[in-house]
């Protein structure tokens, strides 16, 4: 993918990747000035919102590394808590990678690699939607990316492994799966070390493995913990063949079909053009980074599998996507300079890139701006009263959740102990079921209807119930 030269004669490299990084860092920061959270989110937020002992203890009885948690709750005490400080807490990683890993790869192969990664990071699926998520994911996105980048750099110029072992154990504390995937990099580096006998660099391995065991020894000793107490509880969607099918095509996965077909193939073409075109030791580097993703699919299956119930979800591959499209970068530069003439690649890339970007920005912008929120405040701020409540109907606790979040004061109850309630008797109904009034009016309840409202990815029916 070429600079006009018009263009190339008015800005140098450094330039253009900083233009780059800044805008893709402005789309993400666009996305974070609203309080549309899922449950997921509405639960980080909920624990953050605790007092300092109550977000240590929640943490540690909770299934996940503690960085996001301490490091969001001491953001807000600074900043105050609002989703908008929480959800810039979780664009910043993005941000630092835009800047620092694209000038990383610009320092190690050159200025187009560099360039598409930039591209890449904020037009790719997945990376606008987990960016600003107030969960660990987009932190894990950047430990993954980092450590890609400097694996990178150990690969093709036999750098040390320092960084990359630092970049591994806070990849520990973030997410247990942006550790497997750092994991099976360390693994590769292993595997290409004792494929040359390289003895230096396998002493070189184990002394920074043993390091890094020491620095991440506290993370392990809680994951031991929280595992234990989780185990008999902790489990994910049922894994199955469809799934498994669906978790291997997760990184092109875009609300538009076709052009999820067309970044596989993509992807694929450059992948057969870099290794029948090519000589260079890129290649094998590009492909390896690729590979981790599927390592990690791999290996959440695997263990699933091993102790018997699902212990894994396509989300879990969302710290990976910076080392697949890493990958994706580098056999690209390599595509397109196999080439003679390259205007075709280069104007395919081109599109295929400006088409995912406006994808996936309007879908993240239609799902972080959904008025739904605005409108199902702007409902309870003129109807609740304190000493209202709620009966609400639905498969998962979710709603439950993000009210909770959303309304902390409101008190959910059960048909029991309905009659206790001295305000407002409210029932949330989420999707179709009439069992939800047959019970009102089983109970005396005469159900009004009041709305549909709804937020992110979540929509209700509200009646007001009268008391008999």
């Amino acid at each position: 993918m070429n600079i006009p030269e018009s263009i190339g004669k008015r800005l140098s490299a450094e330039t253009v990747l900083f233009i780059t990084a800044v805008i893709g860092s402005t789309l993400y920061i666009s996305l974070v000035f609203n309080d549309n959270l899922w449950v997921d989110e509405a639960f980080t937020a909920t624990l953050i919102r605790g007092d300092f002992n109550d977000v240590i203890r929640d943490t540690v009885s909770d299934t996940l590394p503690p960085f996001y948690n301490i490091a969001g709750k001491l953001l807000t005490l600074i900043f105050g808590f609002s989703p908008v400080v929480l959800k810039l807490f979780s664009c910043l990683p993005m941000v630092l990678l835009l800047f620092f890993g694209g000038r990383k790869l610009h320092n190690m192969s050159g200025f187009r690699p560099a360039f598409l990664y930039e591209l890449f990071l904020f037009s790719m699926p997945h990376f606008l939607h987990y960016g600003v998520e107030i969960r660990m994911y987009s932190w894990g996105i950047f430990a993954c990316g980092m450590a890609a980048l400097h694996f990178t750099d150990i690969s093709e110029n036999n750098a040390s492994l320092r960084s990359f072992m630092l970049y591994s154990v806070f990849a520990g504390y973030i997410h247990h799966f942006a550790l497997v995937s750092c994991g099976m990099l360390w693994l590769l580096l292993l595997i290409i070390a004792i494929y040359k006998k390289d003895t230096v660099r396998i002493k070189d391995f184990i002394k920074y493995l043993c390091l890094f065991f020491l620095f991440y020894l506290p993370g392990l000793l809680l994951s031991a913990y929280q595992i234990k107490n989780a185990g008999s509880w902790f489990s994910m969607a049922p894994l199955t063949p469809h799934s498994f099918l669906s978790d291997l095509r997760f990184p092109f996965v875009t609300n538009v079909t076709l052009l999820s077909a067309l970044l596989l193939l993509y992807l694929c073409s450059v992948v057969l053009a870099a290794v029948l075109r090519t000589e260079k030791r890129s290649f094998s580097t590009g492909l390896l980074l690729l590979s981790v993703l599927y390592l990690t699919v791999l290996f959440g299956y695997g263990v699933s599998l091993a102790v018997g119930k699902s212990l894994f979800t396509a989300r879990y591959l969302v710290p990976s996507l910076a080392v697949f499209w890493l990958g994706a970068a580098i056999l690209s530069d390599l595509a397109i300079t196999a080439f003679k003439d390259n205007r075709y690649i280069s104007g395919i890339l081109a599109a295929l890139i400006s088409a995912a970007l406006v994808t996936s920005y309007l879908q993240a912008f239609r799902e972080e701006y959904d008025p739904g929120v605005t409108n199902m405040k702007a409902f309870f701020e003129k109807n609740l009263r304190e000493d209202d409540a709620c009966i609400i109907s639905e498969d998962k606790p979710e709603l439950q959740i993000c009210l909770g979040y959303y309304y902390p004061g409101l008190k959910c109850t059960n048909w029991k102990n309905a009659g206790e309630t001295s305000g407002t008797l409210w029932l949330f109904v989420s999707g179709e079921n009439s069992k939800a009034l047959e019970n009102a009016e089983k109970h005396g309840y005469n159900p009004i209807y009041t709305g549909d409202f709804a937020f992110d990815r979540y929509s209700f029916s509200l009646y007001e119930l009268e008391k008999p």
